[in-house]
């Protein structure tokens, strides 16, 4: 009764559209699943949406990119690092205040009147990826600006900084052994400065999530489990037998659907006509999560300070 080919036959009574020739199939699907998949999580944060999202840390691997979003259309707290409860951030500033990354300058180098290959050894290791910076004046005149690019959680390869130019050489960011060849010579005694951020390794127990990624700190020192609170974006209908995550649901993509065909159609007066049940149909998916929630008083601090039935029952002594 849920199925795609059900929702199809709704719209098209709700529409008043029952034949292919006044909107196919695939424009009914169309409509369907970008309701579905677009307005319908946004609208309604669904108590079955819910789901968790879990990922595994790397040896001195510090950031990590999530998934499509269009898999997972928030990621929330609580997060749990190795079971801790762990720190949470959205804020750059509160983050980098607690945990800042300090940079250390070295210039135990200088140019010979060659394009090198130079070789240096950095003290303070590990360090941090995409913190490992070079600047020096060449034969001619120019500064040259270059940064590291990770190839993998060890070695990092040199670019021009605001560029995807490869200079040759490489840095290690564990023992801090790095070489580099520049593009031009630089003169004997200009100094060339490199600056990278030293880290101390161990059990993160800090998450910052900012530009659909997350950071850890400090810096894991070995494999642990990150797993974190997730609305997931419900998977689009294809075939006709497919059906929604909860068969409730159909009448309220029906009308979601015909809604949208209607707003592109110019047509207020058919949206105005649908707009009672499309809001009927929206109480009734609510239902669920409104139920769902109402066993459950909003937790606070104290929460499980209080007695059973409040508190934590297995927590409390007797």
């Amino acid at each position: 009764m849920s199925t795609l080919e059900n929702i199809r036959k709704k719209v098209r009574r709700l529409t008043g559209r029952p034949s292919i020739n006044q909107i196919s199939d695939s424009e009914i699907d169309f409509y369907i699943n970008t309701f579905y998949q677009y307005d319908f999580p946004e609208n309604l944060k669904l108590f079955s949406l819910q789901g968790i999202y879990e990922f595994m840390t790397e040896a001195n691997v510090d950031i990590y990119d999530l998934p499509d979003p269009n898999i997972y259309s928030n990621i929330i707290p609580p997060v749990y690092i190795a079971g801790y409860q762990s720190f949470w951030s959205q804020d750059r500033e509160q983050f980098f205040r607690i945990y800042p990354k300090l940079a250390e300058i070295t210039t135990s180098i200088s140019g010979d009147g060659t394009a090198g290959p130079y070789n240096f050894i950095l003290p303070n290791i590990p360090m941090l990826q995409n913190e490992v910076s070079i600047g020096a004046i060449d034969s001619t005149g120019s500064t040259v600006q270059i940064v590291d690019s990770p190839q993998n959680r060890t070695t990092g390869n040199w670019i021009i900084i605001g560029t995807a130019t490869v200079i040759t050489g490489n840095i290690n960011y564990i023992t801090g052994v790095g070489t580099i060849t520049f593009n031009n010579t630089i003169p004997l005694g200009n100094e060339i400065t490199i600056t990278h951020v030293p880290y101390q390794p161990n059990r993160p127990q800090a998450i910052l999530y900012f530009d659909n990624q997350i950071t850890l700190r400090p810096v894991p020192d070995k494999p642990y489990k990150v797993t974190v609170n997730a609305f997931k974006t419900p998977t689009a209908l294809i075939n006709s037998g497919d059906a929604p995550d909860l068969n409730l649901w159909w009448q309220y993509l029906a009308y979601g659907a015909s809604k949208k065909i209607f707003e592109d159609s110019q047509d207020p007066e058919g949206v105005s006509n649908i707009l009672p049940g499309f809001k009927e149909q929206e109480r009734i998916v609510l239902r669920r999560s409104i139920i769902q929630q109402t066993t459950q008083r909003t937790a606070t601090i104290y929460t499980e300070m209080t007695q059973f039935p409040y508190g934590n029952y297995y927590g409390n002594r007797f």
